[in-house]
């Protein structure tokens, strides 16, 4: 064992060297965003209409353009302020939404339109922020705001019921049994002599 240690004195040093470098790694990792609201409460979030703000109902909001650095520099609102999706979580970004929640200043996230705002205001929602809003509608490529058709038509109504853990019953209302997967193997055909378009 003692000529092992000898031997190979290098490797286990950088051995020893890389389990250090691993643990530090480890016990600095950035940590990850705490959730503040469950998914139940997020599905809730996108039934409730007193969440959105029309176009007109924007005056004295702090407008939050989620689109690309590029769509925003080719126009934007006056006083939006440009955070693009993949930001929405830096540094930066947080810092701006914990001024703005702090402040109690009420924030808009408008995108291009009302669905491209939605995955941005849940997760922002979830990790805390509760003084955000969406934008009916969103920003066009011709620099002006407009609204959706179906914001101003439809309601949103979400089968929430369904999302619960509920045996799965055939139609006569007993439990069913759950079918295993199957594996399924691909065919090759012959290729074809033409015919196309």
């Amino acid at each position: 064992m003692n000529s092992f240690l000898k031997n190979n004195t290098t490797w286990l040093g950088l051995l020893g060297v890389a389990v250090i470098i691993v643990l530090l790694a480890f016990i600095f990792s950035p940590k990850p965003p705490e959730y503040k609201i469950s998914a139940s409460q997020s599905l809730k979030l996108i039934n409730d209409p007193s969440l959105q703000v029309d176009v007109k109902d924007i005056a004295g909001k702090q407008i939050i353009d989620i689109r690309s650095a590029e769509l925003f520099a080719q126009g934007h609102s006056e006083n939006a302020i440009n955070v693009p999706v993949r930001n929405l979580l830096d540094e930066e970004s947080t810092a701006l939404f914990d001024k703005l929640l702090k402040e109690g200043t009420q924030a808009v996230i408008c995108g291009s339109d009302e669905l491209q705002a939605t995955a941005p205001f849940l997760l922002l929602q979830e990790v805390g922020y509760q003084n955000l809003k969406i934008l009916k509608g969103g920003f066009t490529f011709t620099n002006e705001f407009k609204e959706s058709p179906l914001s101003t038509t439809e309601a949103s109504v979400l089968d929430i019921s369904a999302l619960k853990a509920n045996p799965v019953l055939d139609a006569s209302g007993t439990k069913a049994d759950q079918k295993k997967p199957e594996s399924i193997l691909p065919v090759r055909k012959a290729g074809s002599s033409g015919g196309g378009c």
